[in-house]
């Protein structure tokens, strides 16, 4: 099983050479299928390199391992052409090669991609409000295009979705906003403007977490107004400019 970085390796740097000194010349099959292979492998690996990048892994290496190619009969003509399989997957990468007076030839790559990513260091049970202890950064393998907890994400006001396991790279889909004000809750609503602070009692309305927005209800006046969760219990109203 061959290992990738972002740098392709001699082989795939020199297949655009390849490729520009074959076009408009006829290539035999057996020529055909070692730049197609080249090109294919290449095409493979950018693809998987481009999940990883959306993802938000760091320092990405793929791993691929060629299974048998669906060669495909006669002489090509022209520049072949790579294109990547609608059902590809992290784990699995299809590619099509065509190339005029060929036709196509068929391969399917079996992947691993893994890089740098904030993960659990222990085992994370539901609801638990995440500290610095529970996350470190370390290597893992991609299983899921889902973006990935930024680096630099504050952890503050995150909580477990659901048991986490050690290891288990860490992304919003797994986490949530703990909550620090609930409906029904007596909140403090603080304004402060120019170096004047002013402080009132209300009952918020909707359950949120920091720095969300609320419906709160003013209980001096009785009045409904929208404010954001600031701390446990105090909201901070919206302001007209």
């Amino acid at each position: 099983m061959a290992i990738f970085t972002n740098r392709p390796p001699a082989a795939l740097r020199c297949t655009a050479g390849l490729l520009l000194a074959s076009a408009g010349s006829l290539l035999s099959p057996a020529a055909l299928a070692a730049t197609a292979a080249e090109l294919a492998q290449q095409s493979a690996q950018q693809w998987l390199l481009q999940q990883a990048a959306a993802s938000g892994l760091r320092a990405p290496q793929v791993r691929l391992q060629a299974l048998p190619a669906r060669l495909a009969p006669g002489s090509c003509l022209g520049k072949p052409v790579a294109e990547i399989g609608s059902d590809s997957q992290l784990g699995r990468v299809r590619v099509r090669v065509r190339c005029q007076g060929a036709g196509e030839i068929g391969y399917l790559f079996r992947a691993e991609v893994s890089g740098l990513a904030l993960a659990a260091a222990r085992d994370i049970v539901p609801g638990q409000a995440l500290s610095t202890a529970d996350v470190s950064e370390q290597r893992v393998t991609l299983r899921s295009p889902q973006p990935l907890l930024a680096a630099d994400a504050a952890l503050d006001g995150l909580r477990s979705k659901t048991l986490i396991r050690q290891g288990t790279p860490l992304r919003g889909l797994l986490l949530e906003t703990a909550p620090l004000v609930k409906r029904g809750m007596a909140v403090a609503i603080v304004a402060e403007q120019e170096g004047i602070r002013v402080e009132v009692a209300g009952t918020a309305l909707e359950t949120a977490g920091k720095d969300e927005w609320v419906r709160v209800k003013n209980g001096n006046s009785g009045k409904v107004i929208r404010a954001r969760v600031i701390d446990t219990g105090v909201v901070s109203p919206e302001i007209s400019q």
